[in-house]
């Protein structure tokens, strides 16, 4: 039943009651923030997870990104947003990533080594792990800064669970000067404290030893090969550079999304039949179809020119 004239029913009303205490706050501070802002049209979007466009909408913020990303991330594992970082570093962006120590050191699945690796400023904050190596508590953010403008925050990690499994919120706030600066400040003083990344080089390995890469899967590797052959499913737009005419082999494999950046580069795959080549990436074992590597950006992959 619904109260005459509020358009509410009253367990509806109940439970804002019930929450106004979180609610409130939250609105009395964009409201401040958007009085003092220059800009006219300060804007607020709200996304939830799964299935409600998260990832989507920071990828396109990410993506059109134009001076500067500071991201302080508790978990990040997300391919889509680390190669938007990618791209973004190398259309001169400046990129800075901020990651919990225990985390980045724990699982397996972390982009900390992966960024590095590609030029990006990555560092760790290990200011909870103490000496015998237990946790005393996480850097937990989930916020990033674009451009000094926009603010990404909410209780959405960047990991494919918060996208398609958890019940999770996102909140972009654009052109709020006053909340802006202070994400910035706080920002400042965990990027002092952290610590840089230490990273090693991939290791490099023969396509052919099918025996010594499967130490390696989950690992970001350089598989050193010749490509056999490239087969292209027309159907679903999918490359596959085989290293090998026997089945199973070595397979470097380029999905459509990814087949869109090789071609906006100019690079058909196809190119690379019958030609010695370097594969970086991270290495899987698929369990129909053996050892791959998937390629996301023509950067992971290069012809091998010999003397």
């Amino acid at each position: 039943m619904r109260t005459e004239g509020s358009g509410y029913s009253k367990s509806e009303v109940k439970s804002f009651r019930k929450y106004a205490w979180l609610i409130l706050p939250l609105l009395s501070l964009i409201i401040s923030c958007s009085s003092s802002s220059t800009s006219d049209s300060p804007q607020v979007e709200v996304h939830f997870s799964p299935g409600g466009g998260s990832e989507k909408a920071i990828l396109t913020k990410l993506d059109n990104a134009a001076k500067s990303i500071d991201v302080a991330m508790y978990a990040f594992t997300s391919r889509q947003l680390a190669w938007s970082l990618v791209r973004a570093h190398q259309r001169g962006i400046r990129v800075r990533v901020l990651l919990d120590g225990e985390f980045d050191t724990t699982n397996k699945y972390s982009k900390g080594t992966f960024l590095t690796r590609r030029g990006i400023d990555v560092r760790i904050d290990r200011s909870h792990i103490t000496g015998s190596g237990e946790s005393e508590g996480h850097m937990h953010h989930k916020f990033a800064i674009i451009d000094g403008r926009i603010v990404i925050t909410g209780s959405y990690n960047w990991t494919a669970s918060a996208e398609r499994r958890n019940d999770e919120n996102l909140i972009i706030l654009t052109d709020f000067p006053e909340l802006t600066r202070t994400y910035e400040k706080n920002f400042e003083k965990l990027w002092q404290r952290a610590g840089r990344i230490a990273v090693r080089p991939p290791t490099v390995l023969s396509a052919t030893d099918l025996r010594g890469m499967k130490r390696y899967v989950g690992k970001e590797v350089i598989i050193r090969g010749k490509v056999y052959d490239v087969y292209h499913s027309k159907k679903s737009n999918t490359f596959f550079l085989h290293f090998d005419k026997t089945r199973p082999c070595f397979t470097a494999v380029i999905f459509s999304s990814g087949a869109e950046r090789f071609k906006t580069s100019g690079v058909t795959p196809e190119e690379y039949a019958g030609k010695e080549v370097e594969v970086a990436g991270r290495l899987v074992d698929h369990p129909r179809y053996g050892l791959e590597i998937i390629l996301e950006d023509p950067t992971q992959i290069k012809e091998c020119i010999r003397p």
